[in-house]
């Protein structure tokens, strides 16, 4: 898909199999900077209970562990509405850094 083709949002039948691989690959990017953010409280509490642990890590935080993980999903799984989003806005595969955040604001209200 070169930089002369239409954007995917010019076409009626425009799906989330339109949005190019690298652009996926950037949104997605992007979700987990913004979950990393998010979650930052949490992974410091899971990275402060494995502190001094090996092997009793598995069952001694397990808790802070799975607050973790679902907090790391919960912002990761919009991935398909962040591509509906880019797709609505008619983007094409070059983005500016402040188009990125707003593309993300709009999505992860």
């Amino acid at each position: 898909m070169g930089d002369s083709s239409p954007s995917p949002s010019s076409s009626p039948s425009a799906s989330l199999d339109d949005v190019p691989k690298r652009v996926e690959e950037a949104l997605f990017y992007r979700l987990k900077q913004r979950a990393f953010e998010d979650c930052d409280e949490l992974a410091r509490s899971y990275a402060a209970c494995c502190s001094g642990r090996v092997v009793s890590l598995v069952w001694s935080c397990r808790d802070e562990s799975k607050a973790l993980s679902s907090c790391m999903t919960k912002v990761t799984s919009r991935l398909d509405d962040l591509k509906r989003e880019w797709l609505r806005a008619g983007r094409k595969n070059e983005m500016q850094e402040s188009d990125w955040d707003a593309l993300l604001d709009r999505v992860l209200v």
